[in-house]
């Protein structure tokens, strides 16, 4: 407990090393993610939402960049300060989060989702709002807050039947703004439900009514 309190004031390269030791000190370095995201996150979005700006891109994409840097600096912490060219820690980390958040516009553009086809972030399908909260972001305080915030939905969505609950689910994660989901999502959603891609559109649309007009409801339209 006392090493947890002392992450919340250490230095921003100190955090970075507790971020590298997370196999092996899971709780400490959980601890120290989530305070290196606290201290970076609004130069972060900044960054992010200036960019998408002149992408042409919306400000739910530029969220979507934010958990996908955050997530590459989970996975790859390979901030090297001696490399930097600048004498201020923190000033040289932002400059390191800039091109990583330059680098997931880029997966962006290219494939229409960030998310990586790793072991965390695997491209896999969605099946319930427990694995749609898992894989929108890795930080655990930010998961907390999203699976608050999609209560709600919890009778709609598990009134769905599985295939359309599969297909909502997944297509509201690798998808926004009318973009069509990674070309290995919508292969997997293929074979595994034993659909056309016409048929996936439709089961889609009819989740999306079905939880559309639930909203309506609950919003008292």
């Amino acid at each position: 407990m006392e090493v947890i309190e002392e992450i919340k004031t250490a230095c921003s390269l100190d955090l970075l090393e507790y971020i590298r030791w997370k196999d092996e000190y899971p709780k400490e370095a959980q601890a120290a993610f989530s305070e290196f995201c606290l201290r970076f996150d609004q130069t972060v979005l900044k960054t992010a939402e200036i960019n998408c700006k002149k992408w042409n891109l919306s400000a739910t994409v530029a969220l979507d960049i934010v958990n996908c840097t955050f997530a590459r600096v989970w996975k790859y912490t390979s901030y090297n300060h001696e490399k930097s060219k600048t004498e201020n820690i923190d000033n040289g980390i932002k400059r390191w989060l800039s091109k990583i958040v330059f680098t997931q516009l880029t997966n962006y553009s290219n494939r229409g989702t960030c998310f990586e086809p790793d072991k965390e972030t695997d491209l896999s399908l969605i099946y319930t709002l427990d694995d749609f909260v898992e894989k929108s972001t890795v930080d655990t305080l930010k998961r907390k807050e999203l699976k608050e915030q999609l209560s709600v939905l919890d009778d709609v969505i598990n009134s769905l039947g599985e295939k359309h609950r599969i297909i909502f689910l997944t297509y509201k994660l690798y998808t926004h703004e009318g973009n069509n989901i990674p070309r290995d999502v919508s292969k997997k959603l293929q074979i595994e439900l034993g659909l056309v891609p016409g048929s996936i559109r439709k089961y889609k649309e009819q989740a999306n009514l079905q939880v559309k007009s639930f909203l309506n409801q609950y919003n008292g339209r």
